[in-house]
């Protein structure tokens, strides 16, 4: 029997077990027990996360010496940006998703918490992996990686991420527990949230983009750029798709949540003196002063009516 079919009925064992074994609070576990094991601080922070006996993330960062930082999202508009804008040396770059297809980007900073991205375009994923990058990501997509590489073919730093959806953290070998508005760790403004320390957790809102934004605020970046978050004509490709190999998205379904999820962060933005600019003229969120590349927001600075 091949080890790759061995290997699935071990874990189809493993989940039986756990079933039998853990209440359904701790369902969400099935696929990771007993492979990994989870060391965490005194708040309970992921510290270090450990696969058959290797440690495979520590959360630990050191913040960069540049002071600015640029989120490259997929969106259509991301072709329109000078190449040079993609290029600088006093900015730091973070990218989701497909991001890694523009090749003129040195990622410092990379993040994917979709697992269904994981299994559909895995040779992204694997570009990704083979970059010196800090890779955020979460616990089932972790797994997916490992899943299909080794890892000690693995370049990038990888950093574990417990994500909110719809108030729920789905704690990382323990079990799920719904979020209290009053912990400090999170600025909650009409229902909506916007986490201050990632390694907490950090609200996602459908988009893996809020995340993005949320690791750039936790990092200190005092100014960040968002370019390619359009979040709008939905029907059109990602700038590095085609009409032949486009993937679906439900961020249509959900565009009123995303846009008040980042009327929100612009709010905790202003009162924490963080400016963020979109370099997306035609970008659905219309809550950060918008240019359309570096020159024009340069020029703005020394404009005196500006």
């Amino acid at each position: 029997m091949p080890s790759f079919s061995l290997d699935m009925l071990n874990r189809s064992i493993f989940k039986f077990i756990y079933k039998l074994s853990f209440p359904k609070t701790h369902k969400h576990n099935r696929r990771f027990w007993p492979y990994y094991r989870v060391e965490r601080n005194s708040e309970h922070h992921i510290q270090r996360v450990i696969f058959k006996k290797q440690i495979v993330a520590q959360n630990t960062v050191t913040r960069s010496k540049n002071r600015k930082l640029m989120l490259i999202a997929t969106g259509p508009s991301l072709t329109q940006l000078p190449k040079q804008d993609l290029t600088q040396s006093d900015i730091d770059y973070i990218g989701v998703n497909g991001a890694i297809s523009c090749q003129e980007i040195h990622f410092k900073y990379y993040v994917i918490i979709d697992h269904n991205f994981v299994m559909e375009k895995f040779d992204l994923v694997k570009a990704v992996l083979n970059t010196p990058c800090t890779l955020f990501t979460t616990p089932r997509c972790l797994d997916l990686i490992l899943r299909k590489m080794n890892f000690s073919q693995i370049k990038s730093d990888i950093k574990v991420l417990e994500v909110i959806t719809r108030n729920e953290i789905e704690v990382f070998l323990n079990a799920k527990k719904t979020i209290s508005f009053d912990d400090p760790n999170y600025y909650i403004h009409e229902g909506y949230g916007f986490s201050k320390n990632i390694f907490h957790s950090v609200f996602d809102y459908f988009t893996v983009a809020y995340v993005a934004l949320q690791i750039g605020v936790f990092l200190k970046y005092p100014t960040i750029f968002l370019a390619g978050l359009d979040m709008n004509n939905f029907s059109q490709p990602r700038f590095y798709e085609t009409k032949e190999n486009q993937q679906p998205t439900l961020l249509d379904l959900h565009q009123s949540t995303v846009l008040n999820a980042f009327a929100l962060a612009s709010e905790y933005m202003t009162q924490n003196h963080i400016k963020v600019i979109n370099l997306s003229p035609s970008s659905a969120i219309e809550n950060f002063t918008k240019y359309a590349c570096l020159a024009d927001y340069d020029k703005s600075k020394s404009d005196p009516l500006k």
